[in-house]
This record gives C-alpha cells, sequence and structure tokens, in this order.
C-alpha cells in the first residue's frame, strides 16, 4: 500500500474540487481563507455559488476522468480533493495518482464501500456485525419477495448502486402496502436501477439517525461533530425521500438525543471499518469518510457508507470550522492529526427547493433574493443548482438553494433562518419544522425512553386483560368491559399500541380506521400509568399512533376529549390538534370549552379534536 508524502516546504499553490453542489461552494470558501491558495473547479452546472469564488473552472461530464485528468494538468494542480461520487466509481483517483499527482479521495475499488451496498454490508458485518441489521442481497426477484415476506414485509428495499440518495424506499413511508414491495423489487430487477439488477432486503429499523464525518488518511481517522439530516419532504418525517431538506447539529460533537458512547461507537466502526476495506482491497485508503448511523432501542446500527461529504450535513461542519481544510490534509499526508477547532455554536441548514420536488426533476427554482435581510440574519446560501443558457437557476437531478446560519442555541438558530426566509420571495417550498426546538425535545424523550427500555409497538390479542388492569390504574381514562377490550384486539390490533417497561404494560393507545372514511384514524383512548406520567411518554405514544395513521393512508386524526379532562386537552394541544367541535354539531361551553352537546349521551357533552397529517 503506497502512501503520499506532501514536502511541506514545498507549497501547496493550486487546489482542485471535483464536485458541482453547495458542499463543494462551503469547502471552496473554507480554503479560500488562505489568501496563497488557488483554488479551481471542475463541474458539470454553472453553480454560480462556484463560479464566484473560485480562480478558474471546468465544466464537464463527472465521469469523464480523462477531462478532469487534463483540466490539472492544465492548471497546474497540486492536490485534488474530490468531494462527489461519481468520478470516484468512474477511477479518478487511481488514474491521477497514476501521474503522480496528489488526490485525497479513494482508489476505485475503495470507493465500492458506497457505490457498492452489498460490498459494504458484508465488509462490516464481519468486523461488526452488531451494528449490521438483518438483511441478504438477491439476483432473484422471487427469492427477495419471499425474504421480505419473511420479514412481515417490515423491510426497506435498497437497488446495490448509486442512486443520488433516492433509490431506498422504506414499508410505512414510501411503500405502503406488500404489492408496492413486490412491485418496486421488480422495477428494480426489469429497469436495473443503480445500474445493477442485484437487491438489498433488509430489515426495517426504527430510530433516530446521525451522521459522523470524518478525514481519513491510513489508519488515521479525524471525525467530525455528529450531524442530523433530514430527508423526508414533509413536516414530522413524512413524504417522499429526497435528497435532503436539511441538517442540525449541537454545540459540541453530540447532537441533543445522543451520549459519548454512541458518538465513540460510530467513530470505533468507521475506523474498523478503513483497516478491513484497506485488507480486503489491498490500497491505501485516504477521503472523505460519511458514516449514517441510528441509533435504535437495540443499540447502534449503520445505514450506509458515502466516501465524500455529505450533502448538507458538511456545510454544518465547515460552518464552524476554525481549520483551514487543505492544511489539515496536507499534516495528514505527513502522518500528523491537526487537532480540529470548532466555534462552539449550533448549526442549522434548510434547503429550499421547487414546489413539485421530488416528484419532477430539472425543474426553475424561480426566486428572488434580498441578500441584506440574509447577512442582518448571519445567514448564507449555498448553491445546489446552477444557471441554464438562459441564466435560469435549474436544480437538475439536485435540490435548489441551502440557507445556513448558527449561534449558540437551536432557538437563536431557527430564529435566524427563518426570519432570513422573509428575505426570499417566488414560488418554492421548505421544511419549516427542522431545528425546531420542540422537535428536538420530542428525539431527546424518545432515546432517553430507549435507555431507560421503554418500547412502544403493536398490541396483542393476549394482552387484554392487562391492557384491563392498565387502564384500571390509570383514571380519568374510562374503563370497559374485560371482553370489550379482547375484541379490540382481535380485530384492531394493528391499529392500537402499547408502551411496555420491565415487561409490564404503562401506556395504552386505542384506535381505528373509519369505516365510513378511509382518510380517518379514529383515536379512542390513550394513557398512561400514573407512575409513569409527567415523562413526556404520552408524546412519544402519541407520535407513534400519527406515524401509524400515516403508514395505514389515513390523512387525519379525530379523537374526542372529556371537557374536565385538561391534561388529555393538553397533551393534543402541545401536538398540533385543533378543537373543532363547531364544526360536528351544536356546542356547548363546559368547563369554559366548547364542546358539542349530547355527543355521547345526553348531558356527555365532548370536544372534538383533530390534525391533519398529510
Amino acid at each position: 500500500m503506497n502512501k503520499k508524502r506532501i514536502n511541506l516546504n514545498n507549497k501547496i499553490s493550486n487546489v482542485l474540487i471535483v464536485g458541482s453542489w453547495a458542499k463543494e461552494q462551503i469547502t471552496i470558501e473554507n480554503i479560500k481563507r488562505n489568501k496563497q491558495i488557488k483554488v479551481y473547479a471542475y463541474l458539470d452546472t454553472k453553480n454560480p455559488g462556484i463560479l464566484s469564488l473560485v480562480d478558474g473552472y471546468r465544466i464537464g461530464n463527472l465521469k469523464d476522468i480523462e477531462n478532469i485528468k487534463d483540466f490539472c494538468e492544465k492548471e497546474s494542480i497540486d492536490l485534488v480533493l474530490i468531494t462527489t461520487a461519481s468520478p470516484l466509481q468512474a477511477g479518478l483517483v487511481d488514474l491521477l495518482e497514476e501521474s503522480d499527482l496528489y488526490v485525497f479521495g479513494p482508489r476505485q475499488s475503495c470507493a465500492r464501500l458506497e457505490s457498492d451496498k452489498a460490498f459494504a454490508r458484508e465488509l462490516v458485518h464481519e468486523i461488526a456485525p452488531e451494528v449490521i441489521p438483518k438483511y441478504s442481497v438477491f439476483k432473484n426477484t422471487e427469492q427477495a419477495i419471499d425474504y421480505a415476506e419473511e420479514l412481515n414485509w417490515q423491510v426497506a428495499v435498497k437497488p446495490i448502486g448509486l442512486t443520488d440518495g433516492l433509490g431506498v424506499k422504506v414499508y410505512g413511508d414510501q411503500l405502503k402496502n406488500a404489492n408496492e414491495i413486490k412491485n418496486y423489487i421488480s422495477q428494480i430487477y426489469e429497469n436495473q436501477i443503480s445500474g445493477h439488477s442485484q437487491i438489498i432486503i433488509e430489515e426495517k429499523l426504527q430510530g433516530e439517525e446521525f451522521t459522523v464525518q470524518a478525514l481519513v488518511y491510513g489508519e488515521h481517522l479525524i471525525s467530525t461533530p455528529a450531524v442530523q439530516d433530514f430527508k423526508k419532504l414533509l413536516p414530522g418525517d413524512r413524504g417522499p425521500n429526497t435528497a435532503s431538506m436539511g441538517s442540525y447539529s449541537g454545540t459540541g460533537h453530540l447532537l441533543p438525543f445522543m451520549q459519548e458512547e454512541d458518538y465513540q461507537k460510530a467513530v470505533d466502526v468507521m475506523k474498523k471499518t478503513v483497516i478491513a476495506l484497506q485488507r480486503e482491497t489491498g490500497y491505501f485508503v485516504s477521503g472523505f469518510l460519511y458514516g449514517q448511523f441510528m441509533l435504535t432501542a437495540q443499540g447502534i446500527k449503520l445505514i450506509e457508507y458515502n466516501f465524500r461529504p455529505g450533502d448538507p450535513e458538511w456545510m454544518n461542519t465547515l460552518r464552524t470550522l476554525k481549520n483551514n481544510l487543505v492544511e489539515v490534509i496536507i499534516d495528514l499526508f505527513n502522518e500528523k492529526e491537526q487537532e480540529l477547532q470548532f466555534t462552539p455554536h449550533t448549526t442549522l441548514c434548510k434547503y429550499i427547493v421547487p414546489p413539485d420536488y421530488p416528484r419532477m426533476a430539472n425543474q426553475f427554482l424561480n426566486v428572488k433574493i434580498d441578500k441584506n435581510i440574509l447577512e442582518n440574519n448571519k445567514t448564507d446560501i449555498y448553491y445546489s443548482s446552477g444557471l441554464d443558457s438562459f441564466a435560469q437557476l435549474r436544480v437538475g437531478d439536485e435540490r435548489g438553494i441551502a440557507l445556513l446560519t448558527d449561534s449558540p442555541s437551536l432557538e437563536q438558530s431557527d430564529e435566524q433562518i427563518e426570519k432570513a426566509m422573509t428575505g426570499i420571495t417566488g414560488d418554492f417550498y421548505y421544511r419549516q419544522d427542522i431545528g425546531n426546538p420542540g422537535i428536538v425535545k420530542r428525539k431527546v424523550r424518545k432515546c432517553q425512553a430507549w435507555r431507560e427500555g421503554i418500547t412502544i409497538r403493536e398490541a396483542k390479542e393476549d394482552e387484554f386483560l392487562q391492557v384491563y388492569d392498565l387502564i384500571s390504574q390509570s383514571p380519568p381514562l374510562e374503563k370497559y368491559f374485560q371482553h370489550f377490550y379482547r375484541i379490540m384486539l382481535r380485530y384492531f390490533s394493528s391499529t392500537c399500541l402499547v408502551a411496555e417497561y420491565q415487561k409490564k404494560l404503562v401506556g395504552w393507545q386505542m384506535g381505528f380506521i373509519s369505516q365510513n372514511d378511509h382518510n380517518t384514524y379514529f383515536l379512542w383512548q390513550i394513557g398512561i400509568h400514573p407512575d409513569l406520567q409527567g415523562r413526556g411518554l404520552g408524546g412519544l405514544l402519541l407520535e407513534a399512533t400519527e406515524k401509524k395513521a400515516y403508514e395505514s393512508s389515513c390523512s387525519r386524526i379525530e379523537v374526542t376529549v372529556d371537557p374536565e379532562n385538561l391534561a388529555s386537552e393538553k397533551l393534543f394541544l402541545k401536538n398540533g390538534y385543533f378543537n373543532v367541535s363547531q364544526r360536528i354539531g351544536n356546542t356547548i361551553i363546559v368547563n369554559q370549552r366548547e364542546a358539542v352537546r349530547d355527543y355521547y349521551s345526553p348531558g356527555r357533552h365532548f370536544m372534538v379534536y383533530e390534525k391533519r397529517i398529510k
């Protein structure tokens, strides 16, 4: 395994960045702090943010590695940083190193860690099997479908190759039922999505994702703070997958819901992976390693690796990085690990995208930006889009424009970026809830519940007596006959949930999908054992209920609330429910609240609340 050394006496003057989007723009910004370094870009679109920064550029196909090599020779490039996947898969590093150029990025065989999900899964399974979910790789449609059925359809379906973050589909999110799973498996084979007909079927994971990125050089690995990415299009992590709608980071190297051991476990797995990859391929490894993990009730799980920085997570990282990236890399080439210094701020990124994204590709993003308003709110813009021949901004297969800010607290960062949004006019969409402090607090409560051994799952028919006992101990929940709960759990267990702690039921939610309006999920009862009240478990149970309703293709949840049950009303109001009693029938004021008169029987006045979830 050959190593490259850069003599510090030989000054690095010309650096080439290979890539086209926002993560490249902020990388160039970081490097340009050193006025002695000229930065060039090879990209496949006229990104206005990049073009305004560089000393020279060439537009070309990112897979045309000979053209990239020619550009390096023309501009006397000293160091090449590859921050996008397709040239790595095409063998750019191999070609440039054969020409004796300094390159920070993995050789083609090592880049398989990103470009071949089956290879990555098998490699990591050998050195850290505990972080890999149940999975299998198939070349046969029927066998893949049989395995998905064996996992009760609770699966993620993955093409093995590169899909720009849009190829993975998960039951309950993009795939609503067994038929949709079967159809997508068939599509991957027939259309060779990602350029391959192989497919991975793995168990669906439930948890909180986080990303750790690192600079790698042989066995040297310098990790950066954890970042959380939001891939779903709609608030509440619903809707189709996107390349990303935004991300945030904390004031240190952890996210609010993480503990030190979570971060260290992820870094340890990444280090082991690099060692195993070098042993497997026989090549020395360098580059930007991106590890996406999930914190679950069963511990840390690996979602995927990329061998280039993440977009948008790399923007969060570089926003507060004080070091010059090139200087850090030069030190690595000389077997020195420079300690990274970060401003102790939170960071927040939100993408604005065309209204029909991601359903339609190659759209215009027609917006006007008041840069003074952004500047007054300490917010900058980065482009994942390019100018066409008419100087119109097109997103191509990417997204649009990222807004990025930082501050001492997430609340302040959210306030800054929301005020900055008022400086943008035009036709666009963005996710307002990314970085919302209330959402983050709920993530913290969820992870704390897992650490304490509390799990939320579907109820079972044979638990009807335990449910009855729980309700008996949890006033003011209305208690029905024991056989009622047996009937409910025999025929509606898939829409009823329980919270379990130390093998005892401590939470209960009962509901069903309306047979008169299949868009409506009626939430009948929700309650927590008195010993565990006040710990946010009710909110977590409600969140799981909303997810269950969404997975069942419902667009609204309806619930009735006793006007005297203030705790229940508070739970629903806090989670975005609205009193719609006026719309349902004649109303009456009870306990200073508007309720439907005689809703259940004469004298039994109840409030009707609803929440739209689509």
